[in-house]
């Protein structure tokens, strides 16, 4: 994927990754930038990362919410990562 630049994205956008991702100083630059690189970034850190064996640790220790905040933070960044595809057609 080329880094092209294009127009900004918009602030909502912006904000809301950088609320997902506060400390990767990188996808921040390629956001103030415009850079197609966000997209690749999303898509790279979108999917569920957890392994069965530690989802089933998880549950047999009672920490059902580990799990439960995995899978949401991978379907807010989905989402995000949808959006983007939407603003770059």
């Amino acid at each position: 994927m080329a880094n092209r630049l294009r127009e900004s994205y918009p602030i909502d956008f912006i904000n809301r990754v950088k609320a997902e991702f506060p400390d990767w100083d990188e996808l921040h630059r390629a956001l103030d930038a415009g850079s197609d690189f966000v997209g690749r970034y999303l898509d790279d850190s979108r999917h569920f990362s957890m392994k069965p064996q530690e989802i089933i640790q998880c549950f047999e220790d009672g920490k059902q919410d580990e799990v439960l905040e995995a899978a949401k933070e991978a379907d807010r960044i989905g989402k995000l990562y949808t959006e983007w595809l939407k603003l770059r057609r």
